[in-house]
């Protein structure tokens, strides 16, 4: 049986330890049931928060993942950090530190050259 940590985590090392926790959680629950495991699809960030698409976990393993996808609006994405963490509301939006969201870069508009004829 695959184990969830085999599944490609598609969002920044902030919210890893988050996923570790969920993941050790299902991982445990599958080796004690192996005839009726929990299945999960994906886990990435989507529109600034943590997704974790999954099949068959119990009330106490959904309560997990909930709590994790709820604290992922309060941690920053990159680091971990949970102070003064927002989300962006335009473009690719990502939940972020103060200090993380100065290292991105802004975009450069390239107008295009007119060609004479």
């Amino acid at each position: 049986m695959k184990s969830i940590k085999d599944i490609p985590w598609e969002c920044g090392k902030g919210w890893w330890p988050m996923i570790e926790k969920v993941a050790s959680a299902i991982d445990s629950f599958n080796a004690a049931n192996p005839e009726n495991p929990i299945e999960v699809s994906q886990i990435k960030q989507k529109f600034g928060g943590l997704r974790i698409y999954h099949y068959n976990a119990p009330e106490d393993i959904r309560r997990l993942i909930d709590d994790a996808i709820e604290a992922s609006w309060y941690t920053c994405e990159k680091c971990g950090s949970t102070e003064a963490v927002t989300t962006n509301n335009s473009g690719y939006m990502q939940t972020l530190c103060p200090e993380c969201r100065k290292q991105i870069r802004p975009k450069i508009i390239r107008k295009r050259d007119k060609i004479n004829e």
